[in-house]
């Protein structure tokens, strides 16, 4: 028997001992992840609990706020909602209404705990709980939980977190302290508290069985996958233990053999001989191939698409000069690390997976990934690999296709832009129909003489909130860059100064504005009402930032723009701009979601706290100034946005205040007043009545032009929508003009400019009022155009 023979066995069982090693292995690991996957689920049945607490705690605060700012309630005095005991001192505690009905004070900790009571109510519903170290009630006194928060809050403590037994169950229970402001001293200045005293807290507790039922669910399906994929895994190794071992002793047996081949080839020398001379002409037939390789590696070194060579370690073992040019590190750098330290860290699972796939299937794959370069930046490479299974590698090419993906990314972004612009848009006409009607009522009731003075300031309510609403309608225009904007050359630093005073009132005391304006004058042609609009949105959204308090700088400059800049950043155009650069002190916004930030309805903030728009709003309001903004930010450290606009040179500046108008006059002229909707065409034709005026209406393009031939004589001026189903009001006005062709013709309408202009109407060529239109502008425009000569 050969030496080979008995090692035979030997080699075998050490096969068998790797074998029960990895199942070991493999069933420690298994364990392992179960642990983690466990510890993972009871993170984030807190992790829920919390939040939930957090939800319910935000909306009692809200609801208690909002009825201590209005100091309390009135209420029907019934057996559950007795008077107050606890108000006797306030006089107007008990109170008759005009019909009789008895009506008592109902301060906002009654009405608190009694939305508390409803809760407790529904079972497995969360708790609130308001109470004090004081109570007035009974009901308010906290439980000894309580108790240690509130005097925690005593001690300074901002809020108490945490999981508690309630009746046996587990709760998670969260709690902040209320402070006494001005609006609590009607009922407890009595008890000697002062604006800014410590009274009590708010509780809330919510149960956590039923996250750690749904979790329980969710572990034992865990289970069972781990359970699956241990299972596999014992399936493998069992498989490639007996496979190592049948090699094994195919080894064996093959050595044995050539062994007797060599004592065979010792007798057989002549044999060797004859070899010697087939081995010299190999050698000249490889110094061949070595002088065709030689030119293969000169095209490989002078390609300008990277070729790396990989061993199954995830190693370099070769790159071209250019892999080296595109991602900036040295051929020794690359060659030193894993291939996968150079990947993105967000795509090296796929790469992984894909090289995982190339090696098992044995095809040529085709894939893309990010790279890390040695400045910082990132490059986006598009591969061609190919695993060789007889040498063990992987050859692989890649090509640069970073700006390819830039535009691509651009182009994306332009096309939702595009398309949230067009919904706007699409809404402007019946949006600003209802504006109409709201605000031309509220005029005709703001210009009336017989209303007192609390129902004039309900009429300057309606009318302010009608304005917020035509504000809001313009900038969503402003943001599909439909609206026609009211442009006048201005002085930018007059501007930011003139809108300091509002901007102050908008951010809060807790925040300090500090404006820093250009040494010399920057003439812009803007919509100052636009601007200023864009400016107020990024002041607000940076007060939101700075919830403790901070700075917010708001800084004017000039800058020359070259064509690298909108090279490297893929927009902007050469040129001198003025620049508005807004920073704040406040929490940042993360890497990841800065390129999402100017997107329509993309908010970071709670739920009910942000619409998405404005920062898509200012975004449209600077494009439409043929202008562009730029984001600078980092997670606690503050954000900054530079505005850019054209800066005008050697332009006068306009007046900064527009003329005064005049007070509008009536008439007793007869005018046509031609519109679709209902509501708009009985409040215009009321407007004009009370002015003296003689009104006939006509609710379309066709039966305008019956109204005008019937009276051709009579009526004086025509005031006619634009745009209207069936015959149009351009179509109406072409068949009068034909019959009286110096026909006086006002145009309103409610559509955004580009879409009158895809009608083939020259704004320039008509008289036109855009909705909504305030009574008052109305007025004047009608006796304008009645004043002037036929």
């Amino acid at each position: 028997m050969s030496r080979m023979q008995g090692a035979g066995p030997v080699q075998i069982n050490r096969v068998q001992r790797y074998g029960l090693f990895l199942t070991l292995v493999w069933t420690l690991l298994i364990m392992i992840l179960m642990y983690l996957n466990y510890r993972d689920h009871e993170k984030e049945i807190l992790i829920l609990g919390r939040m939930q607490c957090l939800a319910f705690f935000e909306k009692d605060l809200l609801y208690r706020r909002w009825a201590s700012r209005h100091g309390g309630v009135y209420v029907p005095a019934t057996e559950t909602t007795q008077p107050n005991p606890y108000l006797s001192h306030i006089p107007e505690r008990d109170i008759t209404t005009p019909s009789g009905r008895q009506l008592t004070l109902m301060n906002p900790a009654y009405m608190t705990r009694q939305v508390f009571e409803m809760a407790e109510e529904k079972e497995g519903a969360g708790r609130g709980h308001i109470t004090s170290l004081n109570p007035i009630r009974p009901e308010n006194a906290p439980d000894p939980w309580e108790t240690g928060a509130l005097q925690a809050f005593a001690n300074g403590a901002k809020e108490i977190s945490q999981v508690s037994d309630i009746n046996g169950k587990p709760y998670h229970r969260y709690m902040k302290p209320l402070f006494v402001e001005k609006s609590c001293l009607k009922c407890h200045s009595a008890q000697g508290y002062h604006e800014g005293d410590l009274r009590g807290g708010i509780s809330v507790s919510v149960p956590l069985e039923p996250f750690i039922a749904i979790k329980r669910t969710e572990l034992q399906a865990d289970y069972l996958r781990f359970a699956v994929i241990w299972l596999l895994g014992l399936g493998g190794i069992g498989f490639g233990t007996l496979r190592l071992k049948r090699l094994t002793a195919v080894i064996v047996e093959r050595t044995v053999e050539l062994e007797q081949q060599v004592e065979e080839r010792k007798t057989t020398q002549e044999a060797l001989e004859e070899q010697a001379v087939l081995l010299e002409e190999e050698i000249a037939e490889r110094q061949k191939t070595e002088k065709e390789m030689e030119l293969f590696i000169s095209l490989i070194n002078s390609s300008a698409d990277i070729m790396v060579i990989a061993d199954p370690n995830g190693c370099f073992k070769k790159v071209n000069p250019a892999c080296t040019r595109v991602l900036g590190y040295g051929a020794e750098e690359m060659l030193t690390k894993p291939f996968i330290d150079f990947v993105h860290p967000d795509d090296r699972q796929a790469t992984l997976d894909e090289m995982t796939r190339q090696m098992q299937c044995g095809h040529t794959i085709n894939f893309e990934n990010r790279y890390l370069c040695k400045d910082g930046s990132v490059r986006y490479l598009s591969w061609h690999a190919s695993f060789i299974a007889a040498e063990g590698i992987t050859c692989a090419t890649a090509r640069d296709v970073t700006e390819r993906k830039q535009l691509e990314e651009q182009l994306l972004q332009s096309q939702k832009m595009e398309a949230v612009g067009q919904l706007a848009g699409g809404v402007a006409h019946d949006f600003n129909n209802i504006l109409s009607v709201i605000m031309g009522y509220a005029g005709m009731l703001k210009l009336a003489t017989n209303l007192d003075e609390p129902q004039q300031e309900r009429v300057d309510h309606i009318l302010s909130a009608a304005e917020k609403a035509a504000e809001l309608s313009r900038g969503l225009l402003a943001f599909s860059r439909k609206q026609q904007l009211a442009t006048r050359t201005v002085n930018l630093n007059d501007m930011v100064r003139n809108l300091e005073k509002f901007l102050i009132r908008v951010i809060g005391e807790d925040v300090k504005l500090q404006p820093i304006t250009h040494k010399i004058n920057l003439p812009v042609a803007i919509d100052t009402g636009q601007i200023e609009q864009a400016l107020i949105n990024l002041a607000t959204n940076a007060r939101d930032a700075m919830p403790h308090g901070g700075t917010l700088t708001i800084e004017t400059s000039a800058q020359d723009l070259d064509a690298s800049f909108a090279h490297v950043r893929g927009y902007g155009r050469p040129g001198r701009y003025a620049v508005i650069t807004v920073t704040d002190t406040g929490s940042g916004i993360n890497e990841e979601i800065q390129p999402k930030i100017f997107e329509p309805f993309f908010t970071t903030k709670e739920v009910g706290k942000g619409t998405g728009l404005g920062l898509a709003i200012v975004y449209g309001i600077i494009k439409q100034h043929n202008g562009f903004i730029q984001l600078s930010s980092e997670p606690d450290k503050g954000t900054t946005f530079r505005i850019y606009l054209p800066l005008l040179d050697n332009e006068e500046l306009a007046q900064q205040e527009p003329p005064t108008q005049p007070a509008p006059a009536g008439g007793n002229e007869n005018i046509l007043v031609v519109e679709d909707d209902p509501a708009v065409r009985q409040l215009t034709a009321m407007l004009l009545e009370e002015y003296g005026y003689h009104v006939i209406r006509a609710e379309d393009g066709k039966e305008a032009v019956s109204q005008f031939i019937a009276n051709r004589e009579s009526i004086d001026l025509i005031l006619m929508d634009m745009i209207m189903p069936g015959q149009s009001g351009q179509a109406a006005a072409e068949e009068i003009r034909q019959l009286k062709p110096e026909a006086r013709i006002l145009f309103t309408s409610g559509y955004t400019a580009d879409f009158i202009s895809s009608k083939g109407i020259d704004e320039g060529s008509i008289e036109l009022l855009m909705k909504p239109v305030h009574p008052l502008e109305l007025l004047r425009k009608v006796r304008e155009i009645l004043d002037r000569p036929v």
